[in-house]
C-alpha cells in the first residue's frame, strides 16, 4: 500500500487535473461545443482519474497482490459512464467486477478504491459483483438492469469483461420481452413523478417527459431489440430512419448542452428546468426575441420541440415492444377481425388497411375519422399506422375543405374522450390543418406564473376539463348537461388563448382568429358572433367576479349589458370554468366557482327581470326570514332595523337567516371602538371563513392588523373583503386556510386564530411572518421570473369610489403590506377583494379619503401608485 502522504498527494493531483480538466471543458463548451462532445471529453477525463487512483493502488501493492488483483478485477463503467455521456456534476456509475469469493484482497480493493474516488468526485455509484451477481442484479432490478445495459471496460481484466458480457447478452436474448415490460414500467414511473405531459413549463431535463432518460429508454429497448443501442449503427443498419435518426440526435445535443451549462453554471448537479434557469440559458444560449415573444420563450418553444420528437419515437418504440399475451393470440384472430370502413379493429387498437392507408395519404379528415373510431371503439391507433400518419402530415394542405371541418366539427360535438382524441390530431400534426392557428402555439411557453402549460396544451386542456364537467352536481355541471350543442363551447375553448405571443393584446387577436375560423367553417352569423364574444371576452366573467364587489347593482349591469344575451352568459360562464381548470392543479377550486356562480345567478336573474320587473330583489327575503327571527325588543330597537338593511349582500347570501341575527347580536354587543370575531369552517371548500366586526373601525388600520394577524398565523388569505355598516361599524370577513394542516382545526386553533385578529386591533407591533420550508426558494424563483409588477387605478368604473388593481407575485404578507401602504397615505378601504392564480395574486382595494370622497387629484394618485410599486417590487419584501 502507498504511504498515506504519497497517497494523499496522488489524490490531491488527480483532483486538480479533474478540477483543471473540467475548466478547460467549460471553455470550450462555452465556445459552442456541442453537447454529446462536451460529455465525451468529459467522460475520458473521468477515465484518466479512475485509472491514476486505481494504479496508484496497485503500485502500494507487492508484485503478487498487484498482479492477483489485475487477473480477477475487472472496473467496469456503466449507465452514462458507460455510454460516455458523463456530465459534467453527475454521479461515476462503477462496477468493481471480480471472480472468486469475495475474500480481504477484494474487499480491500473496494473500500480503498470507493474512497479514493469520492474524495475526487464525491458522488459515486458503486457496486461490487460477480458476473452471476452483475446478471441476477439486472434481471431483478430495472434500474441496475438498464445502468448495466450500456457497460464498458474500463480497465483490468478483459477476459473477466467478456465473460460478463458474454452472459449479459445471452440473458438479454433470452429475456429481451419481460426486460423491455419492465424498463418501460420503471420509465412510466418516473416521468408520473418528474411530469407526464411534454408541455410542463418548468420539466427536468433528465427525467420529465420526452427529456433525456426517454433517450436513454430508446437505447435500452433498441439494444434489446436489435442487439445496438447506438443511434449512429442503428441507423447504418437499416433499424432506424434517417427522419428519425437526425431528429434524435439534434433532440439528444440539445438536451445535453442544456444540462451541461446547468451543471457548469450551479457547480453541482442540476437537472431542474426551473424558470429562472430559462431565463437564464435564453440569455445565455443567445436567444433573440421577435415577433412578440420573449428570447425564454423561443428557447423553451425549441425545448419542447425537441422533447416532443423525442417522446414520440420512445412512444412508439415502447407500444411495439410491448408483449402479446397467450390470450391475446388466441383470441385475436377471432376477435380482432372485425372491420369498419377499411379499418381493422383488433382487441387492443385500431389499424389501417392498405384501401384506409392509401385514404390516409391523400385526405386529413380520413385521420380525423381514424381518430373519431378509436375513441368510440375505446382503442389506440396502432403504432404503424400512427407513424405513417406522422410521417405524412406535414404534406397534408391547409385548405379548408368542407369533408375536413364537417368531420372536425362532428368530433367537437361529443365529449367523449375529445380532449385525448384532440391532442392525438395534435402530436398527429394535423389539428393545424384544421385551425392554423395552432401552429404559432405548439410548444409556445406562456412566461408568467398564471399557467403551467404551454399554450396549445393549455387550451386543448380547457376542452378536457371541460367535458369534465358532466361529471359535477354543481351549478357548472348541470349547464353543461343541459347545453345540447356543445360544438360552439368546446371550438371557444380550443381556440380561446391562440392569440397569444404577438405584440397586440391576445383578447384581441383571438377575436381575428375567432372570426376566422368561423369563417373557415362557415359557421352561420349568429353562432360566428357567439364564437366571437366567448374567445373575445374569455377573461371578462374571473374579471368582473373575482375583482370587484358583484353585489353593485351597477357593475352587474354593465356586465348583463356586455354579455348580451342568457345563452352567451351560460357559455361564457362554462368557458371560465374551463380556462381556470386548465391553467393549472387546483386553481379553479370551490371558492372561485361559487364566486363565479353567483355572478352568473346575478346576471341570469337581471336576464330574467327584464322580462318580469316584479321579480325580488337578491336577499329581499333572507331579510324578512331574519327580521322574523328578531325578539320584540330588538325588533323595536331602531339599530337593528339599520344595520339589517345594510348588511352587505354577499353577507347576507352565504349564511342562514339565523346566522345573520346572531351576526348582528354579536356587533350589538360591542363595547365602544373595540371589536369581536369569530370563525366558520367550511367544508366543501376546506376553508375557515373568519369574520370581525370593530366598532368606529375606520381609518384604524383595522384591515391591514387583521391580514398581518391571519398570515402571522400561518393562514393563507384566499378571500378578503371589508364593508362599512351604519353608526361607524365595520365588518370585515376573511376567507382563508393553513395549507400545512389541512381540513377542520380544531376549536382551540380556531379560538387562537381569532384571538390573534382582536390583539391586532391598534397595535403597534407588526406581525412576524412565519418560515415556510420551501416558501422562501419559490418567492425567489419568482421574483426571477420577469414578470410585470402592475398597479391600475380606475376612477371611471364608480363614482363613489376609487379602483386600485394590484398584480404581482404572492408572497407571505402581501396584502398585509398593501392595506397598511394605503392606510400610511390617508386612504380608507371600502371594499376588497383577492384572486390568485398559481403563484400570482391580484389584489383590488375600493378606496376612499378619510373625507370618504373619491381621490380625483392626479399628485395624490401618483403619489398611491408609487407607494404600491414599492411594495410589490421584491426588493420591499421584508416584513
Amino acid at each position: 500500500m502507498p504511504t498515506g502522504d504519497r497517497l494523499r498527494s496522488i489524490i490531491h493531483e488527480v483532483r486538480q487535473e479533474l478540477a483543471d480538466g473540467r475548466r478547460q471543458l467549460r471553455a470550450q463548451h462555452d465556445l459552442g461545443l456541442e453537447g454529446s462532445r462536451t460529455c465525451a471529453r468529459f467522460t475520458t477525463l473521468v477515465d484518466q482519474s479512475v485509472r491514476r487512483i486505481y494504479d496508484a493502488y496497485l503500485g502500494g501493492l507487492g508484485e503478487s497482490e498487484a498482479d492477483e488483483i489485475r487477473e480477477r478485477v475487472a472496473l467496469v463503467a456503466h449507465g452514462g459512464f458507460g455510454r460516455r455521456q458523463q456530465a459534467p456534476f453527475s454521479d461515476i456509475d462503477l462496477m468493481i467486477l471480480y471472480g472468486g469469493k469475495r475474500d480481504a484482497p477484494i474487499t480491500q480493493l473496494a473500500t480503498r478504491l470507493t474512497q479514493d474516488i469520492c474524495d475526487v468526485f464525491q458522488h459515486l455509484g458503486h457496486s461490487l459483483r460477480t458476473p452471476a451477481e452483475a446478471l441476477q442484479q439486472a434481471r431483478t432490478d430495472p434500474q441496475a438492469g438498464t445502468s448495466l445495459l450500456e457497460s464498458r471496460l474500463l480497465l483490468g481484466n478483459s477476459e473477466l469483461y467478456g465473460q460478463y458480457l458474454t452472459q449479459m447478452k445471452a440473458m438479454v436474448e433470452r429475456r429481451d420481452t419481460s426486460l423491455a415490460t419492465q424498463f418501460i414500467a420503471e420509465r412510466r414511473k418516473e416521468r408520473l413523478v418528474y411530469g407526464e405531459t411534454v408541455y410542463l413549463l418548468e420539466p427536468n431535463v433528465k427525467r420529465s417527459r420526452g427529456g433525456l432518460r426517454d433517450v436513454h429508454l430508446l437505447r435500452w429497448l433498441w439494444c434489446l431489440k436489435a442487439g445496438v443501442a447506438d443511434p449512429d449503427r442503428l441507423h447504418d443498419m437499416g433499424v432506424l430512419s434517417k427522419f428519425d435518426h437526425r431528429r434524435l440526435l439534434s433532440a439528444q445535443n440539445f438536451l445535453l448542452r442544456v444540462r451541461n451549462e446547468m451543471h457548469f453554471f450551479a457547480n453541482e448537479a442540476n437537472d431542474a428546468l426551473s424558470r429562472a434557469e430559462q431565463l437564464r440559458l435564453a440569455e445565455y444560449l443567445k436567444y433573440q426575441g421577435r415577433q412578440g415573444k420573449l428570447p425564454v420563450e423561443l428557447f423553451m418553444r425549441d425545448y419542447f420541440h425537441h422533447t416532443s420528437h423525442v417522446w414520440q419515437m420512445a412512444h412508439r418504440l415502447s407500444e411495439l415492444m410491448q408483449p402479446t399475451t397467450r390470450m391475446s393470440r388466441v383470441l385475436e384472430p377471432v376477435l380482432g377481425r372485425r372491420m369498419v370502413d377499411d379499418y381493422q379493429i383488433g382487441r387492443n387498437e385500431v389499424s389501417a388497411t392498405p384501401r384506409a392507408t392509401a385514404r390516409l395519404a391523400q385526405h386529413p379528415e380520413e385521420v380525423v375519422k381514424l381518430v373519431d373510431l378509436a375513441r368510440h371503439e375505446g382503442k389506440r391507433i396502432s403504432q404503424d399506422t400512427w407513424h405513417y400518419v406522422y410521417r405524412t402530415a406535414p404534406q397534408y394542405a391547409s385548405d379548408p375543405k368542407p369533408a375536413l371541418m364537417d368531420r372536425f366539427l362532428a368530433l367537437l360535438e361529443e365529449p367523449l374522450r375529445l380532449g385525448e382524441s384532440l391532442r392525438r390530431l395534435h402530436e398527429l400534426g394535423v389539428l393545424e390543418k384544421v385551425i392554423p392557428e395552432f401552429s404559432h402555439a405548439r410548444s409556445f411557453l406562456q412566461f408568467n406564473q398564471y399557467h403551467k402549460y404551454t399554450v396549445d396544451e393549455h387550451c386543448i386542456r380547457a376542452v378536457q376539463e371541460a367535458t369534465r364537467f358532466i361529471e359535477r352536481s354543481d351549478e357548472v355541471g348541470k349547464l353543461y348537461r343541459a347545453l345540447r350543442d356543445k360544438t360552439r363551447l368546446h371550438l371557444a375553448l380550443l381556440i380561446h388563448d391562440l392569440g397569444k405571443g404577438h405584440e397586440e393584446d391576445h383578447s384581441e387577436v383571438g377575436r381575428r382568429i375567432a372570426l376566422s375560423t368561423a369563417e373557415r367553417f362557415q359557421l352561420p352569423p349568429d353562432e360566428a358572433q357567439t364564437l366571437e364574444f366567448l374567445v373575445h371576452k374569455h377573461l371578462r366573467m374571473s374579471h368582473v367576479a373575482l375583482k370587484h364587489d358583484i353585489s353593485d347593482p351597477q357593475l352587474v349591469a354593465r356586465f348583463v349589458a356586455e354579455v348580451g344575451s342568457r345563452t352567451n352568459l351560460d357559455l361564457l360562464f362554462l368557458v371560465t370554468c374551463a380556462d381556470l381548470a386548465a391553467v393549472g392543479p387546483g386553481v379553479l377550486n370551490s371558492w372561485k366557482v361559487q364566486v363565479l356562480a353567483d355572478l352568473h345567478a346575478r346576471a341570469a336573474r337581471q336576464f330574467a327581470a327584464e322580462g318580469d320587473p316584479g321579480i325580488e330583489p337578491i336577499g329581499a327575503a333572507e331579510r324578512r326570514a331574519a327580521w322574523e327571527l328578531l325578539s320584540n325588543t330588538e325588533q323595536a330597537d331602531s339599530w337593528f332595523t339599520r344595520q339589517l338593511a345594510v348588511l352587505p349582500e354577499p353577507f347576507v347570501n352565504k349564511r342562514t337567516p339565523a346566522a345573520m341575527v346572531e351576526t348582528l347580536r354579536r356587533l350589538r354587543a360591542l363595547i365602544q371602538r373595540q371589536g369581536a370575531a369569530w370563525a366558520n369552517y367550511l367544508p366543501e371548500t376546506d376553508t375557515v371563513e373568519y369574520i370581525a366586526g370593530i366598532d368606529q373601525g375606520a381609518g384604524r388600520a383595522i384591515f391591514s392588523g387583521m391580514a398581518g394577524a391571519l398570515t402571522s398565523q400561518r393562514q393563507q388569505i384566499l378571500a378578503a373583503e371589508i364593508n362599512m355598516l351604519e353608526d361607524g361599524l365595520m365588518l370585515l370577513r376573511y376567507v382563508a386556510h393553513e395549507p400545512e394542516s389541512p381540513g377542520q382545526p380544531s376549536a382551540t386553533r380556531l379560538a387562537e386564530i381569532c384571538q390573534a385578529l382582536l390583539a391586532s386591533i391598534d397595535s403597534d407591533a407588526p406581525p412576524r411572518f412565519p418560515k415556510i420550508l420551501g416558501r422562501e426558494q419559490m418567492e425567489a424563483a419568482a421574483a426571477l421570473t420577469n414578470l410585470p409588477n402592475e398597479v391600475r387605478i380606475d376612477n371611471d368604473l364608480f363614482d363613489r369610489f376609487t379602483v386600485i388593481e394590484v398584480y404581482t407575485i404572492d408572497r407571505r404578507g402581501l396584502l398585509f403590506r398593501l392595506a397598511r401602504a394605503l392606510h400610511d397615505l390617508g386612504f380608507v378601504i371600502r371594499f376588497a377583494k383577492i384572486a390568485t392564480y398559481l403563484d400570482q395574486v391580484v389584489d383590488v382595494f375600493y378606496v376612499v379619503d378619510r373625507d370618504s370622497r373619491k381621490i380625483e387629484d392626479l399628485d395624490r394618485l401618483e403619489e398611491l401608485r408609487a407607494a404600491l410599486s414599492g411594495v410589490i417590487s421584491f426588493s420591499s419584501t421584508s416584513p
